[in-house]
């Protein structure tokens, strides 16, 4: 269990207390300060105290994927999962969906459904998070219903088993996207996400969430990872032939988000330095690359 934290003081206690009123299913907790500027790291010391299965420790400022990255590489378990300081998991959440992963072997991740609060804590709407489910209900396929609108939302939505880490690799240094990129490369690599239709997770909209800063980025990182995801799942070794269907489907959802261009401009570059996810690709660092992909969403 890892809890990236940053200028979270206001949130860490109650994100704490809902992953230990978990029982005994929860064995350690990681916690990392990412170099917060407000009281959060004195916060968490007095928290660490009162349980033995809290590791705490800061470090400078890298950034949600390195600390979740850091984070997850400390853990012992094999079963891992991660809550931002933030957010918080409602009762009865890693019962449910270990007992998931126990049923069905075939699945290496897990997420559930979410409720959304504020930043005080009231319970509040989201009606992008509706349609973007309702998408997927309809029966489109995972990888499609999540280029379409990441209905899973986040990292703190993911339980997943230490061996799907170990084969897909880390988190890429992506700032927005990170959690996309990571649910698309499991799938596009062969992997499972298994789906519990009830909301175990409170997610928390306020102003300084990372999604909120800058949508043209947001968009940018979108694409790149739409388009890791379609390279890794044609291009890798051993891909079979391509789903036309799922492939059409595809593109009628590029086209509506006008993100169509700029993800066949990020695909061939990718196909050009020879696909791989982003974490293995020159492209992140690519700056004039960068540059131009802001011009094209």
């Amino acid at each position: 269990m890892v809890v990236p934290l940053y200028n979270h003081a206001a949130y860490i206690t109650p994100a704490i207390e809902s992953i230990l009123a978990q029982g005994a299913a929860v064995r350690e907790v990681v916690v990392i300060d990412d170099g917060s500027t407000d009281n959060s790291a004195q916060v968490m010391r007095d928290l660490a105290a009162r349980d033995p299965r809290i590791s705490f420790r800061t470090q400078a400022n890298q950034g949600a994927h390195a600390t979740i990255n850091a984070a997850l590489r400390a853990c012992d378990g094999e079963v891992l999962t991660i809550l931002n300081s933030d957010d918080a998991y409602l009762p009865g959440r890693f019962a449910a969906l270990l007992g998931v992963l126990d049923a069905e072997a075939d699945a290496d991740l897990v997420a559930s459904g979410i409720a959304f609060m504020d930043g005080a804590g009231r319970s509040i709407a989201n009606a992008w998070h509706g349609e973007a489910l309702a998408f997927h209900r309809a029966g489109h396929d995972m990888g499609t219903a999540l280029v379409n609108g990441n209905f899973l939302m986040t990292t703190s939505n993911f339980l997943f088993r230490r061996s799907l880490f170990e084969r897909i690799g880390e988190f890429a240094a992506l700032r927005y996207t990170h959690d996309l990129d990571f649910a698309l490369r499991a799938i596009a690599l062969g992997h499972r996400i298994a789906w519990l239709d009830t909301p175990l997770l409170r997610y928390r909209l306020h102003g300084s969430n990372t999604i909120s800063e800058d949508h043209g980025k947001v968009r940018a990182e979108w694409a790149m990872s739409a388009a890791a995801y379609l390279t890794s799942l044609w291009d890798r070794p051993g891909a079979g032939a391509p789903d036309w269907t799922q492939a059409a489907a595809m593109e009628e959802v590029l086209q509506r988000h006008g993100l169509s261009r700029a993800v066949h401009l990020c695909m061939a570059y990718l196909r050009r330095h020879g696909a791989g996810t982003l974490a293995e690709s020159p492209l992140l660092g690519d700056s004039d690359f960068r540059a131009r992909l802001a011009g094209w969403v």
